[in-house]
C-alpha cells in the first residue's frame, strides 16, 4: 500500500508539470495601437459668407475619423480664440448670437481624441452675417402717381408732386439678359424725377416692366431659374442704390397659372423683398390685376405675396369693350372700384393697409378698337368735357360718334373716400395726364381725404 501511494503521487506530479509546460508556450496578445491625432473638419452650415436672420444658429461640420469630440471656436475676428463649447460629441452645436444687425461672426472646429487635438484648424475658419429683414415704415394714406419716361417733367408743377407722396418712374424694362435696361431717349430721366420727387417730400420708386414685344417673355425667362432671379435682383439693387431711390414697383403684367409663371413670380418677389427689406431700407410695391374676372391671371397673385409686398396698386380700370353694339360702357366706374376692393380685401384677405385703388387720369370710348384711343383727362377737358361728369361726346378727341368715358372729380372723390374707408390709398395712371389747375383729379382725391400739400 505504501509503495503504491508513492507511485500514484509521482504520476500526478508528472501530469501537472506536463500540463503547465504546454500552457506556457502560447504568446500574449499585442497591446492596442496608440491613436493618432485627428485632422481638421470642414464647416458645412451656415455656409461660408452667408446671411442668417435668426439669433439661434446651429453650427454644423463634417465628422473626422479618429476624433472622439470637438471644441467650437467662435468670435467676431477672423481668428477667433474664444471656445464656446468643448468635448462636443455630435457634429453640430446650437449657439445664440446677439441681435446686432450686420454683425459678422467667424468660427471653426478643433477635433480631438485621447492623444491630442488637431492643429492648424484656423485655416478652416468661415463666417456668416446676421441681418434683419423687415418692412420699412408705412407712411399713411398712399397717393401714388406714375410718371412715364416719355413725359416732360417741366409740364408738371411742384404742387402736383406735393400732392403725391409716392412717384413711380415708368419704366425700366427687363431685357433678354435678365437685367434692366433704361428707357431709350427719355424725355425725363430717372435722376431728374428723383430729384423733383424728393424735393417735394415724395418717395421715388423705379417701375419695372417687361422689355419684350409681348410684355412677358423676358420676365418669364429671367424668373425661371434661381440663377436668373439672383442676377436680376442684384442688378435691381444696384440701380436702386445708384439713383438713390426709395424702392421698386413691379409691373409684371401679368404672370399666369397657365404657364407656371405664378410660381416663379412668387419666388422672384420673395427674393426681391428679402433684398429690399434688409434693415427695413427699401419699399416693394406691385401693380396687379383688377380682380374682377376669374381666371389664370387673377389666380397668379398668390396670397403669400401679401407678406412680401408693402402695398399693391389695384388697376381698377380698362374694363372696356370693343363690341360695336355697346357704345355706352364706362371703363372705370365706381361699381368697378367696389367690386375690385371687395375681391382683394374680403374674398382674398389682402391687408387693408396694403391695398391701393387705381384711378385713371384718362378716358376711353366704348364699342371700338382700343388701339390709340386713350385720351388724357386734361385733353378731354380742353375739348369741352366737364370736370364733374364721367362721359362726354367731344369731337376734338377724334371720336365724334362715340362717347368718351373718364373719371371726373365727383367719381374720383367717391373712390378716394372708399379707399380711405376700407383700403389705404389711391394710385393714378398717370400724373402728366391730369389737369394742372383746380380741375385736377389728384387734387380732388387729396382734398377728400384731408391730405395737405
Amino acid at each position: 500500500m505504501k509503495y503504491s501511494s508513492i507511485l500514484l503521487l509521482l504520476f500526478v506530479s508528472v501530469v501537472i508539470v506536463n500540463g503547465c509546460s504546454k500552457k506556457s508556450t502560447t504568446p500574449d496578445p499585442p497591446p492596442p495601437p496608440t491613436p493618432t491625432v485627428p485632422g481638421c473638419s470642414a464647416n458645412t452650415a451656415p455656409a461660408a459668407s452667408s446671411f442668417v436672420t435668426n439669433t439661434a444658429v446651429t453650427l454644423s461640420w463634417t465628422a473626422v475619423t479618429g476624433a472622439t469630440s470637438y471644441d467650437v471656436y467662435f468670435g467676431t475676428t477672423n481668428t477667433p480664440t474664444t471656445t464656446i463649447a468643448t468635448n462636443v460629441t455630435a457634429t453640430s452645436y446650437s449657439h445664440t448670437i446677439p441681435t446686432t444687425a450686420n454683425a459678422t461672426y467667424y468660427w471653426y472646429i478643433q477635433p480631438k481624441n485621447a492623444t491630442g487635438a488637431a492643429t492648424g484648424c484656423t485655416t478652416s475658419v468661415t463666417s456668416f452675417t446676421y441681418i434683419t429683414i423687415q418692412a420699412p415704415a408705412a407712411y399713411g394714406y398712399y397717393v401714388v402717381g406714375y410718371f412715364p419716361s416719355y413725359r416732360n417733367i417741366a409740364d408738371v408743377p411742384d404742387l402736383k408732386f406735393k400732392m403725391t407722396n409716392t412717384v413711380v418712374y415708368a419704366f425700366f424694362g427687363v431685357n433678354t439678359s435678365g437685367t434692366l435696361s433704361a428707357p431709350s431717349s427719355p424725355s425725363t430721366s430717372i435722376t431728374a424725377l428723383a430729384t423733383k420727387a424728393k424735393a417735394n417730400n415724395a418717395k421715388i420708386l423705379i417701375g419695372i416692366n417687361d422689355g419684350s414685344g409681348d410684355g412677358k417673355t423676358n420676365f418669364k425667362n429671367m424668373a425661371a431659374t434661381a440663377a436668373g432671379r439672383n442676377n436680376f435682383i442684384k442688378d435691381v439693387m444696384s440701380k436702386v442704390r445708384q439713383y438713390n431711390l426709395d424702392g421698386v414697383d413691379m409691373d409684371w403684367e401679368f404672370p399666369t397659372t397657365s404657364d407656371g409663371t405664378d410660381a416663379t413670380f412668387t419666388l422672384m418677389m420673395k427674393e426681391l423683398s428679402d433684398s429690399l427689406h434688409r434693415d427695413g431700407r427699401y419699399y416693394l410695391t406691385s401693380a396687379i390685376t383688377a380682380g374682377k374676372y376669374a381666371g389664370s391671371i387673377r389666380d397668379a397673385i398668390r396670397n403669400e405675396l401679401f407678406a412680401y409686398v408693402d402695398f399693391f396698386n389695384v388697376m381698377a380700370y380698362d374694363d372696356f369693350t370693343t363690341d360695336p353694339a355697346q357704345l355706352y360702357r364706362q371703363h372705370s366706374d365706381y361699381n368697378l372700384a367696389v367690386t375690385c376692393l371687395n375681391y382683394w380685401l374680403t374674398t382674398r384677405g389682402m391687408p387693408a393697409a396694403k391695398c391701393v385703388l387705381g384711378i385713371p387720369a384718362y378716358g376711353r370710348p366704348s364699342g371700338m378698337t382700343q388701339t390709340g384711343t386713350i385720351k388724357t383727362y386734361k385733353d378731354i377737358l380742353a375739348a369741352g368735357g366737364n370736370p364733374q361728369y364721367d362721359s362726354a361726346i367731344v369731337s376734338a378727341t377724334g371720336f365724334p360718334s362715340y362717347t368718351v368715358y373718364y373719371n371726373g372729380q365727383y367719381t374720383t372723390k367717391r373712390k378716394a373716400k372708399l379707399a380711405k374707408d376700407i383700403a389705404n390709398g389711391v394710385m393714378f395712371w398717370e400724373k402728366w395726364q391730369d389737369a394742372q389747375d383746380g380741375n385736377s383729379l389728384i387734387k380732388a382725391a387729396c382734398d377728400t381725404v384731408g391730405r395737405s400739400y
